[in-house]
Parts: C-alpha cells; structure tokens; sequence
C-alpha cells in the first residue's frame, strides 16, 4: 500500500528536521517521514526507531482501534495500521491506551516505557505530534494532569513548526498516498481541538492553535477514512463558512462540525473571564452557540444513525457547544450567588461572578439547559468507554450545575435534578473500569451530592408531592437556607477535578 518496505516518504522539500529515525536513504531518494537523514538529528538506529514489529501485541493495538480511535481518529485506520509501520516510540502509546480496556494487561509499565521514549526532543516528525496528542488524553485521563499539559504543549508546539497547519502540508508530505494525507490533516485539526478544549479547561483566555494561519483542508467523513476513500479535493475552512449563504445545502463531515464547535469556544473563552466586554459581545456570543445546531444539515440532526451506531465527531461537536454554555453562562448566573463558599466549586468561581449581560435568571436558564444537554448525551445507550475520555470534564460540568440547580429550584424539580445527578454517576462509574479520573470525580461528586440530596429531601418532607414535565426555570424564592453541602466542596477542594484547580480563576489577557 505505501511502497514495498512499507514507509511512507516525504518529498525532498521537507527539512531534516522533520525526519525521526537514522536510516540512510538510498541515493536520489526521497526522505521519509519514518526515516532521518545521516545528518544525526536524533537519536537511535532503525531498529530503535521502528522497532521489531513481533514486540506488537495485537489484541492492545485491536482494543485500541475498537475503544479509541473512534474519539479520536487522526491515525490511519485499522487496516492500513501494519503497512504504515509507525515508529516505535507512537506503536508504545497506542498499546499503552490499549491496555486501557484490558482486564489482564496492567497500564503501568507501558506507560513508563511510552514516557520514555517519547523524551527525545529532537525528533520533528508529524508521528512524534500524533503520539504525543495522544499520550497527553491518556496522562489527563489517569490524572496526571500537569503532565498532560506539558505533553499537549509540546506537540502542539511541534506540530505549528512542523507548519502542519498550511494548506500544502498534507499533499507535500504523504506522497500521494491519499489515506496518509487525511491523517496528516486530522491530526492538525486534531491538535487544535485538544488545544481548545483544555484552554477552556484550564480557564484560559485563548489557546496558542487559534492563532495560527488555519489554512489546513477540512477532514472527510469518519465512513469515507475507514473505507480509504477520502475525496481528493477536501474542502476548506473559508468553504465550510461559506456554506451558510450557499443556495443549497453543501455536506461537510461531522469532524468539520466539530472544528467549529471549538472556534466557537475560543470566542467564549475569550470573554469568559472579565467584565470588560460590552453586553452585546456576550449576546453575539451566545447568538452563535445558539445557531449553531440550526446550521446542521439533515443528515446531522441525529447522533445516532439508522444503524444505531453514534457519530463521535458530532457527539463531541454537541459536547463541545454545551461545555461552551456553561462556561460563558454559569459564572454570570444567580445559581452560585446565593450560596456561601461557591468560589471553591470548579467552574463556578464564585469570586470572579461576571456581570450579567441580560439577567442573572436568564444566564441560569440557559447554564442549565447546557448541563441537561449533557446529561441527555450521557443517556445514549451506548458502550460509554467508545467515547472520548474527555468527556468526563463534560459530565463534572453537568454534575456541578445540576447540584447547583438543585439548592435553588422549585421543589417539584427535584427529582428531574436527582435523576439527572444519578445519570452522571453511573456513567462516571462506568468510565472508572477504563480511566482513573472518572473513578476520582466520582467519589467526590457521590459525596457532594449525596449531601445535597439528602438536605433537599429534608426540605421536602413537609411539601406535598408534585409533579412536573420540565425544570426550565430557577426559583430562586424557593431557595433552601441549609448550604451545608457546599462545604464538602471547600472541605475536599475538587483538587482532583480535570483541570479545575479550585483557587484558579481566568487569566487576563496581557
């Protein structure tokens, strides 16, 4: 498929800083993308660069392609994974995230020896970006979060010397090799969406990919990857915009829809954390997360196809736009204001609360729907270890606004807030057999709300039941006056929280 020793070569153009393994090219031939020139960048022989394929374990790099590559499909897909021959330290990591979903198969020492081998900082290659995005969601995912920073960084960096963001780099450097030219350009979108997202996170007011020249072509169909079929001619970002004054509807992937799902957030993010933004820049905002499913076409109006098969890209998109809700609603809502100590919850940041562009109710409003949005993603009967580890910081969010709605809703609302929490906790429950973070939000969202919960039905014993069919609103004159759940947050700190570092607010920008 890619030559009869496998590798996949750039053109000549490309500089020997870009090439990862000491193999010396035969006279008038290209470099690979797997191969380095003689000129020593780096450090190992062949051997230490591809490894002996027989160290593979199969079913790791299966249980890789059937749990995660799905989330995050910037690889090639599972048929041409052997042909591609990756180098070794990028073979490490998707054993190590495959171990992940193995009942016999411990993470710990894989995970050391994918750390060690990605340490060699002077391999510039588009392979070392794809291991090394790929290692920092499974460091997030076990906790270790300030190395997950790091290692996002780092490829994130790599990846804009690389200059994997042109238009050209994809063709350049797969050698006409269409299902390696998709690759290359995941995995640039792939960096950016990471990039976004764990700004986001991390409250931060921008992100380095969103200032970058985003001249990449757009990625094809997640059917048309697996089948090798991408189109020859991807479309464009300026394309994709373009669409909304086109006469007829124009398909883009879901991975598109997914892309702008983030450039809206880094407009979020932007005026998230201060009040030096004008009533109508929060409201433009907001006009943009809200018309963005609007813009959907037909065809993605469901996650779920026919088949009953979830569409991951557009579930993350969903995700993505209702993790952008809470976090330009929520901090101007009255749903923290009322309760003491609400500085120490993540996300809340009750001593940085935001001046409200309409009302604080409205804001709590749609800071709500955002986190029953979801919650209603979390209902998807699906195997949940499929989806992207991230979205545990999805579910935290929704936890977190949910138990917040529970101290100042209606008490007829009550049930749909505990239904709703208990939702949440399985689903963390479930994620915990694969990734440590889940497991440690878990314990601390069971106590937060198992305490809330509990003062909530304590309120209720003397009101006679009610029903309701929705919670769309915050009445806040049925506020409770026992705040003493809040406590657990302050006391516990959430300190284990994926990027919620309790005394963190937003930065300013400079």
């Amino acid at each position: 498929m890619f030559g009869a020793e496998g590798t996949i070569q750039l053109q000549d153009q490309l500089p020997t800083t870009y090439l990862d393994s000491s193999a010396e090219p035969r006279a008038g031939a290209d470099v690979g993308v797997g191969s380095r020139a003689g000129t020593g960048t780096g450090t190992g022989t062949d051997d230490d660069a591809y490894g002996d394929e027989d160290d593979d374990d199969p079913q790791l790099v299966n249980l890789y392609y059937a749990n995660f590559h799905g989330a995050h499909p910037m690889l090639v897909p599972r048929a041409w994974y052997a042909d591609q021959r990756y180098p070794s330290y990028l073979r490490h990591v998707v054993q190590f995230i495959g171990s992940h979903f193995s009942p016999s198969v411990s993470s710990d020492f894989l995970s050391r020896d994918a750390y060690s081998k990605l340490q060699d900082t002077s391999i510039k290659s588009p392979f070392m970006v794809q291991a090394l995005l790929l290692f920092s969601i499974a460091l997030h995912s076990q906790t270790k979060l300030k190395e997950a920073e790091k290692t996002l960084a780092r490829a994130v960096q790599l990846s804009l010397e690389l200059g994997m963001n042109g238009q050209d780099f994809a063709t350049m450097n797969g050698r006409q090799q269409p299902i390696l030219e998709e690759s290359l350009r995941r995995t640039w979108w792939e960096a950016y969406i990471l990039d976004g997202y764990t700004a986001a996170l991390h409250r931060k007011p921008g992100f380095k990919t969103s200032h970058a020249n985003l001249k990449a072509p757009l990625p094809c169909e997640e059917t048309a990857y697996a089948e090798g079929v991408c189109i020859p001619s991807p479309p464009t970002l300026t394309e994709f915009d373009m669409r909304l004054f086109a006469d007829e509807e124009i398909q883009f992937s879901s991975f598109c829809y997914r892309i702008e799902a983030v450039r809206i957030l880094s407009r979020v993010i932007a005026i998230a954390g201060t009040d030096e933004v004008h009533g109508d820049q929060v409201q433009a905002v907001d006009n943009a997360l809200a018309g963005w499913v609007h813009h959907l076409p037909p065809t993605k109006a469901d996650i779920i196809n026919s088949f009953g098969e979830v569409d991951e890209m557009l579930f993350q998109a969903h995700m993505i736009i209702q993790c952008s809700n809470i976090f330009l609603h929520f901090p101007r809502s009255d749903l923290l204001s009322t309760l003491p100590g609400t500085e120490e919850i993540a996300c809340a940041r009750g001593n940085k609360q935001m001046y409200p562009a309409s009302t604080q109710h409205i804001h709590a409003v749609k800071a709500t729907d955002g986190s029953k949005e979801l919650s209603n993603l979390a209902a998807l009967r699906l195997p949940v270890q499929k989806h992207t580890p991230l979205f545990i910081c999805g579910l935290v969010l929704s936890a977190v606004v949910q138990l917040s709605a529970c101290a100042v809703h209606a008490c007829h609302c009550m049930e749909q807030h505990r239904d709703r929490v208990t939702l949440i906790i399985g689903v963390l429950k479930s994620l915990s057999q694969h990734w440590p973070l889940a497991s440690q939000v878990l314990q601390q969202i069971k106590r937060v709300g198992s305490e809330v919960l509990q003062v909530r039905s304590n309120t209720q014993a003397t009101v006679p039941p009610e029903s309701s069919a929705h919670d769309s609103g915050v009445d806040v004159s049925h506020c409770m006056d026992d705040n003493s759940w809040i406590d657990l947050f302050v006391g516990q700190g959430l300190a284990g929280l994926p990027f919620f570092e309790t005394t963190a607010t937003f930065e300013r920008s400079p």
